[in-house]
């Protein structure tokens, strides 16, 4: 029988390479796929394998990311013992120390009844049953269970992210950055599981340095010392760790094969906060081919290859191409776009042309009359 166990979630993530994208809200509030954010997918993962209580590290101006948990309803975590909890930096400055978040709000760690933790980033999406990695860690002697996946593009993906090499009996004898030198790689996908005894243990030992840490990095700073097993994911990894990748991660989710990995399984479905609208609505004049659309666009020009997300209007006339449209914006009669991301409530006037490059999509930043 599986234990109970707690999830920990950190939203405290580096965004400089996100630059616009994430100038307004943290990387866990980024939309992807036409109508989630980055954060529904592990808090997904965590909810389907039982999790009733989780808690999410996040920054000062985490109000994006506040916003879309609310209650934490769709999750199902809108409950009297346990549920959903944003704890912020009480300090209030942009800081990817969730540690330091962890330790101002330790009465929640303590006070838990859980035994065991998982612990994961949010900038990784993938879907899986994390039951499996509980039990195996439970079947083991690791004191730490990393999850990871084995990649043949690492010299093309998954850059600047950890990389694990392994020694013979399974355990973590290395992390080290992936900067595109090699094919194959172990990639970290930044989740951990362990007993909340050592990981309060963890944190107690900052105390000794300072609490300015990752939780990533107290864990790694225990490779060679603890026993830290590997867990091998095979589904789909995408990765947000900069606008290549989330320009790349969203594009994938045009692939059947890979929508039906995501999205389509039955013992894992992705849940978000629901925002109900009327079906999208095709005029005559629209041509629309290998598109994502979202719930209530109206479109009437031409879409190709691209994921528009809620409420977007498209003009008559109107092309778009190889982009990722965010919710609220409208493309004029006439506009041209192409390799662009469109930040929540844009418009662009007609006439307007845009085109980014196959290695840097162009990104206009959102209209900052609404920051939600």
């Amino acid at each position: 029988m599986i234990k109970k166990y707690l999830g920990i979630i950190s939203a405290t993530e580096n965004r400089d390479n996100l630059r616009r994208l994430a100038a307004h809200r943290s990387i866990a509030a980024i939309p992807v796929g036409g109508k989630y954010r980055l954060v529904d997918f592990v808090l997904s993962n965590m909810v389907n394998a039982g999790i009733t209580s989780v808690a999410i590290l996040a920054e000062s101006d985490a109000s994006s990311l506040r916003d879309h948990i609310g209650t934490g309803r769709a999750w199902d975590l809108n409950r009297r013992h346990g549920g959903i909890f944003v704890f912020n930096d009480i300090a209030k400055e942009r800081s990817t120390y969730d540690i330091k978040v962890l330790k101002e709000n330790i009465e929640f760690l303590l006070r838990s009844k859980e035994e065991h933790v998982i612990l994961s980033s949010t900038h990784l999406i993938s879907n899986f049953d994390l039951k499996k990695v509980m039990e195996e860690h439970e079947n083991s002697d690791a004191d730490i269970t990393a999850v990871y996946k084995k990649v043949h593009t690492a010299d093309k993906e998954f850059l600047n992210l950890g990389a694990y090499r392994f020694n013979s009996d399974g355990t973590v004898a290395e992390i080290y950055k992936n900067q595109g030198k090699e094919k194959e790689a172990n990639i970290s996908m930044e989740m951990f599981v362990l007993s909340k005894k050592l990981l309060l243990d963890l944190i107690e030992k900052c105390a000794y340095i300072n609490y300015s840490r990752n939780s990533r990095s107290i864990i790694y700073e225990q490779i060679g010392k603890l026993k830290i097993k590997g867990y091998k994911y095979t589904g789909y990894l995408g990765a947000v760790n900069s606008l290549l990748s989330y320009f790349k991660t969203n594009m994938d989710m045009l692939s059947v094969e890979i929508t039906k990995k995501l999205f389509f399984n039955e013992e894992n479905p992705v849940y978000s906060k629901s925002k109900d609208s009327v079906p999208t609505e095709y005029f005559e004049t629209c041509k629309v081919s290998n598109a994502l659309v979202a719930n209530g666009c109206k479109i009437k020009g031409e879409v190709k290859r691209s994921i528009i997300s809620r409420k977007v209007v498209i003009e008559e006339g109107a092309y778009i191409e190889n982009s990722i449209i965010l919710q609220n914006c409208t493309i004029k009669s006439g506009a041209k776009i192409k390799n662009v991301i469109l930040d929540k409530n844009v418009t662009l006037s007609e006439g307007t042309e845009l085109k980014g490059s196959d290695l840097y999509p162009f990104v206009i930043e959102k209209e900052l009359t609404n920051l939600d």
